[in-house]
């Protein structure tokens, strides 16, 4: 009987100790620590790649928490992670979905703000992507794909175009008549040549006779130079007469055409004309009598 005791405490004791084991191992494989309690909060991104569930949360670059689910959400991912308690998230954190390996490996970083106003658990909190391997995998597969169109395109093209005979044959006349016109541009250029030399030496020599005439004349040019000042200075003293002239003729015009004056009233005045001109004929016919007839006075004394 007491081996039977015996035996079934051993039993018992390997059981308990392999149910320990199982739990343990279960936090291990699980990286929780049993001490420790997490809290739940909610992620929203506008995709995720390959991020999948248990992935790792690191803040600032540890491990602090995982990937409890992955859901669709509107037009979003709405990702549940599990994260240490004593951690607190800032309003102004950065939240990524990272790539971490070759393989398309993700995980969630965050790099905590400096904010004093946190995020609780109830909060949606909005985080980016970042672009990894696969992703640029695939856009370079559609730009190969593109590349590709591009090509045939071009092919096309220039099998329509370039690579036809007749293009070549056109290309082959240009090329000809091309080398034709250099050919008679050099040709032209040599028989120019000396001719545009002469006309340069021609041209110099005439500069320098025209110096030389300019230095040995630079004293007659100066004198008349001064000269013509001179005369230039005279011809504004006569301008200036002339005009002093022009201004006396304005004023006797103006006095003669006014009847304020006894020129202007004669002038005006069309009767005293015609009278005065039938006086002075009237004398003259007196005085011419008197010079042929002489003059006889008679005198009566009373």
């Amino acid at each position: 009987m007491k081996k039977d005791t015996t035996l079934y405490f051993i039993v018992g004791l390997v059981i308990v100790v392999a149910l320990i084991i199982l739990v343990f191992g279960m936090f291990f494989l699980n990286d929780k620590d049993p001490r420790e309690t997490y809290l739940t909060y909610y992620l929203r991104f506008s995709q995720v790649s390959t991020l999948a569930q248990d992935d790792p949360v690191k803040v600032n670059g540890v491990k602090l928490g995982k990937v409890n689910s992955i859901v669709l959400h509107k037009n979003g991912v709405l990702v549940q992670i599990s994260l240490r308690n004593d951690v607190k998230i800032p309003i102004d954190s950065e939240i990524r979905v990272q790539n971490i390996g070759l393989l398309g490996e993700r995980q969630i970083g965050m790099l905590l703000g400096d904010s004093s106003r946190m995020f609780s658990v109830s909060d949606t909190i909005i985080g980016q992507f970042d672009a990894g391997i696969a992703e640029v995998m695939g856009m370079a597969g559609e730009v190969l794909d593109s590349a590709k169109i591009i090509m045939n395109i071009a092919h096309n093209l220039l099998d329509s175009t370039i690579a036809t005979q007749d293009f070549r044959d056109r290309f082959h006349r240009i090329l000809a008549k091309a080398e034709g016109l250099e050919d008679q541009a050099s040709g032209l250029i040599q028989r120019a040549d000396p001719a545009l030399q002469g006309s340069l030496a021609g041209l110099s020599d005439a500069t320098k006779k025209l110096n030389a005439i300019l230095d040995e004349n630079r004293n007659p040019l100066k004198n008349l130079v001064a000269d013509a000042n001179g005369l230039l200075g005279q011809t504004n003293a006569l301008v200036i007469g002339a005009d002093t002239a022009v201004k006396r003729v304005l004023v006797l015009t103006e006095k003669l055409e006014s009847k304020n004056n006894t020129l202007g009233i004669l002038l005006n005045d069309r009767k005293l004309h015609d009278d005065l001109s039938t006086t002075i004929h009237s004398a003259d016919s007196l005085f011419r009598l008197i010079i042929r007839d002489g003059l006889d006075v008679n005198i009566d004394f009373f």
